[in-house]
């Protein structure tokens, strides 16, 4: 009975360490289980944190374009910290009645690979909603070649349109437009919402009515890669392009 019992003590002992083993095992398979699920979760979710910087100028911002030059991310935003609201009362060219207006000193902000690159200061602006005149994209068909544009309100049959460029290190730098009688200007004015009529290889043509005659004087300009230089202008009978 001794012999018995003590057989039966060994056995329990050995189930109990086998368990006891098992169980050690478990445990450390479930440690490190836990724990390569958190240092998962922590890698997986690093690129989703964003600088509180870059979150407010991504929540405060009137607008946003995203491209790539290269293989970088180029996002480019305009925002104004001394931004203001109102609503529009009345019906007119420049806005409907109900449209939010913005106003305040903006800045255009570019981020290469989400992280803050270049401020550029453009001064007072008017963003009207449903005008158009939020920033855009130009890019020319047969080229590489970008443009940033921002259009404000001039009158019922005008808008001035400025522009910038981007550099192939994700810079924003203004862009000069030069006139064939030797002007230059930062700005030039195209029909209300700003858009080019044509757009073909590197050159764009804006147009704009000049008097009350229904009178369309149009202009092209080539882009050259740092600057718009006019090639011809034309005047026409009938509205510009709307």
């Amino acid at each position: 009975m001794h012999g018995a019992a003590h057989y039966v003590q060994r056995s329990c002992d050995w189930r109990f360490n086998g368990l006891m083993k098992r169980h050690t095992m478990f445990s450390i398979v479930l440690l490190t289980a836990s724990l390569f699920g958190a240092y998962h979760g922590v890698m997986a979710a690093a690129p989703q944190e964003t600088d509180p910087e870059i979150k407010s100028l991504r929540e405060r911002s009137r607008a946003r374009i995203a491209f790539t030059v290269g293989r970088d991310l180029v996002e480019v935003f305009i925002h104004a910290d001394d931004e203001k609201t109102e609503i529009l009362r009345t019906d007119s060219c420049g806005g409907k009645s109900g449209s939010k207006r913005y106003t305040g000193n903006y800045q255009i902000v570019s981020l290469k690979n989400r992280a803050f690159h270049v401020a550029l200061p453009v001064g007072k602006r008017v963003f009207t909603e449903n005008r158009g005149e939020e920033i855009k994209e130009i890019r020319f068909p047969e080229s590489s070649g970008r443009l940033i544009t921002i259009s404000q309100y001039q009158n019922c049959n005008e808008d001035e349109v400025e522009f910038f460029r981007v550099d192939s290190r994700g810079g924003l730098h203004q862009v000069r437009v030069r006139h064939k009688d030797g002007a230059e200007k930062s700005r030039l004015a195209s029909a209300p919402g700003g858009q080019p009529d044509q757009l073909s290889g590197n050159q764009l043509t804006y147009c704009s009515a000049v008097n009350t005659k229904s009178t369309t004087l149009c202009a092209s300009y080539i882009f050259d890669g740092n600057n718009l230089i006019q090639t011809s202008s034309l005047t026409r009978k009938g509205q510009a392009k709307k």
